[in-house]
């Protein structure tokens, strides 16, 4: 009982204060820290491309860059059309600036609806090319790698190379993909011809 007593004496003299439940914490949004536009390396691809690849399959390439809202990211689209047939798209999808590695992060949807996905970085090289590293995941889980680099050669004529990983290094992913060129005009196809 004595026990008893001690323990209730000791919980009364408890102050007041260490007996109301803590505060509640109180939402606080940051605001975020502006900066300049992490993409000026990247600003000459910013826009629509055509390609007419000489070699393989009758194709042309319509690739698409445009900015997200305060140039926050830069949606990525690649269309294609093969042997006159409409504009499909072919993958599509965001690349966002890295802040720890200055480059950027991207994925897209490759072949929207076949549940395959490219996901890689971009980067700009001293040369003042961009190199996108891509690495393909099928819906059944098997990948492959592709190297995609952009150079500018004048005012709007960009070149581009697509080559595919091999088990003894790289090459084009298909006839005449290591040199393609991207024009600000849209070229004739088969179909316009």
């Amino acid at each position: 009982m004595r026990f008893s007593i001690a323990i209730a004496t000791a919980l009364l003299a408890v102050p007041a204060a260490a007996q109301q439940p803590a505060p509640q914490p109180q939402m606080r949004i940051d605001a975020p820290t502006m900066i300049a536009s992490p993409y000026g390396a990247y600003e000459f691809l910013i826009g629509d491309w055509y390609s007419k690849p000489s070699g393989g399959p009758d194709i042309s390439i319509h690739q698409k860059f445009e900015y997200g809202p305060k140039q926050s990211y830069i949606f990525y689209t690649t269309l294609t059309r093969e042997g006159g047939k409409p504009e499909a798209v072919h993958f599509e999808g965001m690349a966002v600036w890295n802040g720890k590695t200055k480059n950027l992060d991207y994925v897209v949807t490759s072949e929207p609806g076949s549940g395959a996905q490219e996901q890689g970085t971009m980067h700009a090289e001293a040369d003042g090319s961009i190199v996108r590293d891509v690495l393909l995941t099928r819906a059944d889980g098997n990948q492959s790698q592709f190297r995609q680099r952009f150079w500018k050669v004048g005012e709007t004529t960009v070149m581009t190379s697509l080559m595919r990983k091999i088990a003894t290094g790289w090459e084009p992913n298909f006839p005449g993909s290591e040199k393609i060129e991207m024009s600000r005009t849209l070229a004739p196809t088969s179909a316009s011809r």
